[in-house]
């Protein structure tokens, strides 16, 4: 600012300088203190933004205010405090080209005074010490403490307002609100034209816009370059880098530009300056990430926790691509959550609430987006605990939870397509009705697990425990269950077109009306005391190709090409209608018509019944499933009309004394047994008795 003041000033009338310093130094004055205090709310607030943690944002903690001490709302402080910060650097700003054009009228006074074009006249020594009239009419200076003077005024009135308003944003945007994203940009669209169209007479006298405009460009170049520069790669971050994942200007991001990190591919992650540190060992320069990273934290404050009772909500959060992993978040309340491709490595999940937010309405209308349910699409929850967890209406689609812990968790109709389950253990888990297609159960533990009416076509249950699983009305179509274990198993009703049992143990398994066809069977060795009876060995109708056909067409976008393929691989002998009808001659289909037909001591032999329930009671029973898991599963398959045992000695061997499993057992499913055993016209005196043995803990 060293020579600012020699520009054209529009006036006729010479004015005494001697009359107008005091009245330049005045409004020096009211400006300094107003610059003063622009610049500690500028400080304030950057050490109140700077305080806050991902592990804030994602609690929604109040922030508290430095040495006030006073907790504001996260999202309240996030909206305004950048608005504050607009109206009092508009405010500044006005004050500023006030007292710029007196200074400049008090410049062009003392320059008439002056024999040379040095400025040099006693009366500028006069001259209040604010920097900025200082610039524009004090006396010469060396070159360093001119630039110094023109730095503080570009720097504080320019630069770090804009940048702090960027800051803001790139502190809150793993929020993930994008209301409040929407009005950080436009707030610094509204302070880059305040600068425009007001701070251009920070310099000039002039009185038209574009005059000053032209001229300061002209006289200014660097200067005005440099701003210009600023504020367009400040718009740019905050338009083009600072998104939330899968916005509209996020997806203009990826298509169109080469800004980001390494979560590129995944529509999130460290938003990194392009070249700069690629070849680091640390990698890329990072500025900020568009989502939250909390892990290894211990979430719950409370170690006391009351069974059902939240420990932390997160109800309705946009938690998407979020880092959690080994974190501490059981029991907590994840309903309607958005967990899309988010990172739960390792985190504990137990007894967490991520289900829909309308349960009714999901009962209605099966509909997840008006029911508000949990979104966890392509989440990772390897190893994650999520015991008793439940995951009602959950879209699990392409997730992966491979080695996680899902006892007794409750997946009643959740969308797992694609899902990854592989050496998980989902002992007494409930995913009735659930739509896995393609998922991949592949050496998981699912004993006692409830899978009716469940569309399993084309899942990989490969080595995978299902001992007195129950798989009532399941479609099982081209699903490989080569050496998976289904000793004591419910599957009646089963449909199996395609799939593929070699090797598989169904001792004591109930296939009734199972449907068959292009099934590859088990062996008979492996069969003992399973029931075949009224096996549907038959070739599928054009309906169900049709059905099936569907089926592969609704697949869900997020279900992989790869995952896709397989299935339609696994079910094209049996929607070739030519490739089925080869079947016919094939030793599979001898195989199956042996295990069909009748066999002593199962469909004539008395003694079968007995036989059954003695091996089934036996079974649950065991020292090895002593959690109830298996007891489970057989208890519900016991308590069914149909089923050809004894369900009353199934009940006495559960309660008695000497069975492991008989208090792992959950008292709602026992209960269950007994009041069929009494509908099914049994003596209720003794089942009485014996429930309130239970009831007892004896």
């Amino acid at each position: 600012m060293a020579d600012q003041a020699r520009g054209v000033v529009d006036t006729d009338t010479p004015v005494n300088p001697y009359s107008l310093l005091e009245a330049v130094n005045s409004s020096s004055e009211t400006a300094h203190r107003a610059w003063i205090i622009f610049l500690i709310l500028m400080i304030y607030l950057m050490v109140a933004v700077a305080g806050v943690t991902h592990r804030d944002l994602l609690l929604d903690t109040p922030v508290k205010l430095p040495m006030m001490d006073v907790p504001i709302q996260l999202t309240q402080f996030f909206q305004f405090a950048p608005v504050v910060l607009v109206l009092l650097h508009l405010g500044v700003i006005s004050q500023l080209v006030l007292l710029a054009r007196k200074t400049l009228e008090f410049d062009h006074a003392v320059r008439m005074l002056e024999t040379s074009n040095r400025r040099c006249h006693p009366l500028r020594l006069e001259l209040h010490n604010f920097f900025f009239c200082q610039g524009l009419s004090g006396p010469d200076r060396s070159t360093v403490m001119s630039g110094f003077l023109h730095m503080m005024s570009w720097l504080t009135l320019a630069v770090l307002p804009i940048v702090l308003i960027l800051y803001i944003q790139a502190v809150f945007l793993p929020y993930h609100d994008l209301v409040i994203t929407w009005s950080h940009r436009i707030l610094l669209l509204i302070d880059m034209t305040v600068l425009v169209l007001i701070g251009i007479f920070l310099l000039r006298a002039d009185t038209s816009f574009w005059q000053a405009f032209a001229r300061t460009t002209a006289m200014y170049p660097f200067s005005f370059g440099l701003t210009a520069a600023v504020m367009g790669i400040v718009a740019g971050l905050s338009f083009f880098a600072a998104t939330i994942p899968g916005e509209a200007l996020d997806k203009v991001r990826r298509t169109y530009l080469v800004i980001g990190g390494q979560g590129e591919k995944n529509l999130a992650g460290s938003i990194s300056l392009p070249f700069l540190g690629a070849n680091s060992a640390n990698g890329p320069i990072r500025l900020f990430t568009n989502h939250l990273i909390v892990t290894d934290v211990d979430l719950v404050p409370d170690k006391d926790l009351s069974p059902g009772e939240p420990t932390i909500s997160l109800r309705n959060r946009d938690l998407s691509f979020g880092q959690f992993d080994r974190s501490d978040l059981q029991q907590a309340d994840l309903t309607n959550a958005n967990l899309a491709s988010a990172s739960l490595i390792g985190t504990n999940l137990s007894g967490a609430r991520m289900n829909c937010a309308d349960p009714d309405e999901f009962k209605r209308t099966s509909n997840r987006i008006t029911s508000k349910c949990t979104i966890a699409r392509n989440a990772n929850f390897t190893r994650a605990l999520l015991k008793g967890a439940d995951l009602t209406g959950v879209d699990l689609t392409g997730a992966d939870l491979g080695l996680a812990k899902l006892d007794n968790a409750n997946m009643d109709q959740a969308a797992l397509y694609g899902a990854n389950f592989g050496q998980g253990v989902l002992r007494k888990a409930y995913l009735y009705g659930v739509r896995a297609q393609g998922a991949s159960f592949g050496l998981a533990e699912l004993q006692g697990a409830d899978l009716s009416f469940a569309h399993l076509e084309g899942t990989d249950f490969l080595q995978a425990s299902l001992q007195g699983a129950k798989l009532y009305m399941a479609n099982l179509h081209a699903a490989d269950m080569r050496q998976s274990i289904l000793d004591g198993a419910d599957m009646e009703l089963a449909k199996l077109y395609g799939a593929d049992m070699a090797s598989a143990k169904l001792e004591a398994a109930d296939l009734r009306y199972a449907e068959i066809w292009g099934t590859m069977p088990p062996d008979s060795a492996a069969t003992t005391l399973a029931d075949f009876g009224d096996l549907q060995i038959k070739p599928p109708s054009a309906e169900e190709r049709n059905a099936l056909q569907k089926m592969i067409g609704e697949l869900p976008r997020h279900v992989t090409q790869r995952q896709r393929q397989a299935i339609i691989d696994a079910l094209a002998p049996v929607l070739d209608p030519q490739a089925a009808e080869r079947w016919n001659g094939s030793q599979a289909l001898a195989t199956w018509r042996r295990l069909a037909a009748p066999m002593p001591g199962a469909a004539v032999d008395t003694s079968y019944p007995a036989q059954l329930t003695s091996y089934l009671a036996s079974m649950m029973c065991r020292q090895s499933w002593a959690d109830g898991s298996v007891a489970t599963g057989i208890v519900r398959r016991a308590k069914s009309e149909f089923f050809r045992g004894d369900m009353r000695t199934i009940y006495q061997q559960l309660v008695r004394g000497g069975c492991p499993a008989g208090k792992a057992v959950d008292q709602s499913v026992v209960q269950e047994l007994s009041t069929a055993i009494d509908q099914a016209g049994e003596t209720g005196t003794a089942v009485t008795q014996t429930n309130s043995t239970l009831g007892d803990g004896n």
